[in-house]
């Protein structure tokens, strides 16, 4: 949602657009460096954003030479994710350590992260502004869609996992489980990715397991209300996992759907704080034994507690914290300070 006077702006590459492999996505990183630049040889920047560590260098060289403030705004731990591993790895901890402390702050997702940051780089202060969905003025209510996709009763217990279908993200786990559970409770794939061949044969081999293809971004939210239990059952494959506070736990509680997630530190304090889902191993038995005993009584008092926190956890609210840090920083809350993100 963009406010009026808000230009988004689309940078290609210079060089490299169309190369392929190793070489090809370097020279399509320095192309894409030189695009930026160049797009803002004539413009005057007040603040500059830095999303994620592969632009921190970049950042830098835009702070310094439009002399504006850089925000370091990381949406995980950038570190210490999957995919990094062996000498990628020793080169990203020591690109952030070395560029860190030109940002004039440091905002991240999560209390633990921030935590983390704070100690390992020895942070006077970093900020925490979830990633939250606005919170609707109406109540949620079942649409009967996400059933009638898949076509599933009203009394069945159905289970959704939504987003990507990614390996560290506990599918794998889930089939296990549900392959093994009562007829009745059924779980639903909606989403997109690499796992999608492998969903698709269990669907095949499983009547209480199902696939469904991504919708779009608008009416995710059409969908998800209709379950009855969402599932954030995140692996322990990484540091940044093991921290992580998934969107999609949000975007549930803004269903009133509450969650079964991993027992880990952010997830499990969230579900634990309204006591609007449960925590669990990220094991296939421990999820069947969860699954298999729940009863319609605790579903219906867990998505009562679950509505409760979805109109706390809200862009309306996180967002007084985004524009404090703005403030803090110097600016005018509402002005019209020109910011590239």
């Amino acid at each position: 949602m963009l406010g009026d006077g808000i230009e988004v702006l689309r940078v290609a590459p210079l060089i490299g657009g169309s190369m392929k492999g190793a070489m090809g996505r370097l020279f399509k990183a320095v192309g894409w460096y030189l695009g930026v630049l160049w797009a803002l040889r004539g413009e005057k920047v007040a603040c500059f954003n830095c999303h994620s560590l592969p632009v921190l260098p970049l950042s830098v060289l835009v702070k310094m030479w439009k002399r504006c403030v850089l925000i370091y705004d990381p949406h995980e731990l950038e570190t210490e994710t999957a995919g990094l591993r062996g000498g990628r790895q020793w080169l990203a901890r020591r690109v952030e350590r070395a560029l860190i402390g030109f940002a004039d702050t440091v905002c991240v997702v999560n209390r633990s992260i921030a935590d983390w940051y704070a100690a390992r780089y020895r942070l006077r202060q970093v900020w925490v502004v979830r990633n939250v969905p606005y919170r609707s003025e109406s109540e949620p209510a079942r649409t009967g869609l996400l059933r009638r996709a898949v076509g599933l009763a009203p009394d069945v217990q159905l289970f959704l996992y939504q987003g990507l279908l990614a390996p560290g993200r506990g599918v794998g786990l889930l089939i296990d489980a549900f392959a093994k559970l009562p007829p009745d409770r059924h779980l639903v794939f909606m989403g997109y990715g690499e796992l999608e061949g492998h969903i698709r044969e269990a669907a095949a081999r499983h009547s209480n397991i199902h696939f469904m293809p991504a919708v779009p971004p608008e009416q995710v939210k059409d969908y998800t209300v209709d379950a009855d239990v969402g599932i954030s059952l995140i692996e322990n494959v990484c540091l940044s996992y093991y921290l992580c506070l998934p969107n999609k736990l949000f975007e549930y509680a803004a269903c009133g759907v509450p969650a079964v997630v991993s027992a880990f530190p952010e997830m499990g304090r969230f579900v634990d704080e309204y006591d609007c889902g449960w925590k669990v191993a990220p094991d296939a038995q421990a999820l069947h034994d969860l699954v298999a005993g729940l009863t319609a009584t605790e579903l219906a008092a867990k998505r009562a507690n679950t509505r409760d926190s979805g109109r706390l956890y809200c862009w309306q609210e996180e967002e007084k914290k985004l524009l404090a840090m703005y403030v803090a920083l110097g600016f005018e809350a509402g002005g019209g300070n020109h910011a590239f993100h």
